[in-house]
């Protein structure tokens, strides 16, 4: 072999070398790129830089309508290997044996699927479940979305600030429930009084202004709701116009209604308050249940007594809802009472007063809301056998009287709403705050040893503080000034101990020093459980409780 048939040798043989490992390259690359089968899809999502092999068969034709988003790097009989060049859209054009078919193909910019996994194990950890993560393939970006609670705002924004190129934020301030407590009271009367409880013409002399009318004489149980005469010029319109119908001021109603409860002339049935979440309904009982015997039988004869309870007393439901700052009330009163003179086969009877209305009231507006009329009437007789029973002749050997005389009475129900949760203007300025430098913590035994006293620190535990804090600032956002304080210019201070378990559970909660007003503890102490339950304890504790002495300071700004 002469010199020019080596080089020729050696050239031919590093050719063939070279597109051996060619071969062996793309072989590799398709094994290591994710397949699919034409037939099955006719859609692929892939990240920019991401390979993919799409089977085929018997291909004879193909089509890219975009390459700079996808490009194909090579085109087999039975396969085509893509690669994900750039964000966006494209179609693949595929004809083999199986005829044309097209397959969409959308490349994002990042891996949504790992992100979202790390993204969603953070907010886990940071206990935000209130907003969740979905996958938008077509904008290539997470979509977060969902209210996230006003202490958990700072965490939640920390979270989502390392993810800021991937996600579209729709996550939103939860917005506070609005509280509304119903304060009621249901007396029963004499139906004489309320009568005086109506419209009256002229019972009193009254002068008017634009805002108010103010009543100069009238007696004590009558409350003079007014009709006054209308301004009159002389023309014939005169004959047309309406008084004006002037209401006295609730407190003066019932007043009177207390003035009558204290002579005995009305008796309290009920005198219940209900804090209700605005929109849901809140119901309450005040009576007993009665035993009442039903018997069936079945088809073989076999009888079977069976008892149920049926409730009777003052019965009422409600739903409260916050509109356009006045509160829309839906109510319904049952009152039944057992009526043993109409009893059937050992099963009394009932006597049932039931009302039903919608109310439409400003803010601790009181509405009176009355005509539940039952009458009694008793009637004994005594006479003698088949001869009282003869016409004309039989009434001299019968005896009619009345045992107790006859009775009307009325139910009267004055109900008060008053929001609880006021406006974020009216919360800045009559606000309670707390003093962080009074906080105290008693320790308590770690888990595993016997429960001993514990002792008493001046502030924190080093590893506690930071909790200690997070309790505090939860407790003082919740926190308003009583609505009815506002105009007494009260101020006091309550400290509230409660006992906080390691998951965060109020165990218990109690006024530890008194301001000196009830509305002051009473308020503080729920304000205090509500906020129940707290975050979880640093996992680097070895607390399993802890006693937390809170000072809240009562001040007008």
């Amino acid at each position: 072999m002469n010199k020019k048939q080596k080089k020729m040798f050696v050239l031919c043989f590093g050719v063939l070398f070279f597109l051996s490992l060619c071969f062996v390259n793309a072989r590799t690359v398709m094994a290591a790129a994710a397949e699919f089968d034409s037939i099955y899809i006719d859609e692929v999502h892939l990240v920019k830089g991401e390979l993919v092999v799409i089977k085929v068969y018997g291909l004879s034709r193909l089509s890219m309508t975009d390459p700079n988003v996808v490009d194909i790097q090579e085109a087999e009989e039975n396969e085509i290997l893509l690669i994900a060049q750039d964000f966006g859209q494209t179609t693949l054009f595929i004809w083999d044996d199986h005829g044309k078919r097209s397959i969409a193909i959308h490349v994002s910019a990042r891996d949504l699927k790992t992100i979202r996994i790390r993204l969603e194990k953070l907010l886990k950890t940071a206990d935000i479940s209130e907003v969740s993560v979905d996958t938008n393939i077509k904008e290539g970006m997470l979509i977060v979305f969902g209210e996230v609670p006003e202490y958990k705002e700072d965490q939640f924004n920390q979270i989502i600030e390392n993810f800021s190129e991937s996600i579209i934020n729709l996550a939103k301030k939860e917005e506070p429930e609005e509280l509304i407590e119903i304060n009621m009271q249901i007396t029963e009367h004499n139906i004489s009084f309320t009568k005086n409880l109506g419209i009256e013409w002229f019972t009193g002399t009254q002068t008017s202004s634009d805002t108010a009318v103010t009543t100069v004489s009238g007696g004590a149980l009558n409350p003079t709701f007014m009709e006054l005469l209308p301004d009159r010029d002389g023309s014939v319109g005169d004959y047309f116009k309406v008084g004006k119908f002037v209401r006295t001021n609730e407190s003066a109603l019932l007043a009177s209604i207390n003035i009558l409860l204290e002579e005995g002339k009305a008796k309290l049935i009920s005198k219940p308050r209900l804090v209700v979440v605005s929109g849901e309904e809140a119901s309450f009982l005040v009576g007993g249940e009665i035993p009442i015997r039903t018997t069936t039988t079945g088809s073989s004869g076999a009888t079977q007594e069976n008892v149920t309870f049926k409730s009777y007393g003052v019965g009422m439901t409600l739903t409260p809802t916050l509109k356009k700052g006045k509160i829309d009330i839906v109510l319904n009163v049952n009152i039944s009472d057992v009526d043993l003179s109409n009893a059937v086969g050992g099963n009394v009877a009932f006597v049932t007063r039931s009302a039903s209305t919608r109310l439409f009231l400003d803010n601790n507006q009181t509405i009176v809301l009355a005509g539940l009329i039952k009458k009694n009437r008793a009637t004994a007789i005594k006479r003698v056998p088949f001869i009282s029973n003869i016409p004309v002749v039989g009434a001299l050997f019968r005896n009619k009287r009345t045992p107790s005389p006859d009775i009307d009475q009325e139910l009267v129900i004055a109900l008060t709403p008053n929001l609880l949760v006021q406006e974020e203007t009216q919360m800045k300025e009559n606000t309670a705050f707390l003093y962080n430098e009074e906080v105290s913590v008693e320790k308590s035994s770690k888990a595993g040893s016997n429960q001993t006293k514990g002792y008493f620190l001046s502030g924190a535990p080093e590893d506690m503080e930071e909790y200690i804090q997070t309790v505090q600032q939860k407790i003082a956002r919740a926190f308003v000034y009583p609505p009815e304080a506002v105009n007494q210019d009260w101020e006091g201070t309550v400290k509230v101990g409660m006992l906080i378990l390691k998951d965060g559970t109020l165990a218990f909660a109690l006024v530890k020093e008194s301001s000196g007003y009830e509305i002051f503890d009473q308020e503080a102490l729920r304000i205090a459980k509500s906020s129940a339950p707290y975050e979880s304890f640093p996992l680097d504790t070895d607390l399993q409780e802890i006693n937390v002495t809170v000072p809240i300071v009562y001040k007008k700004q």
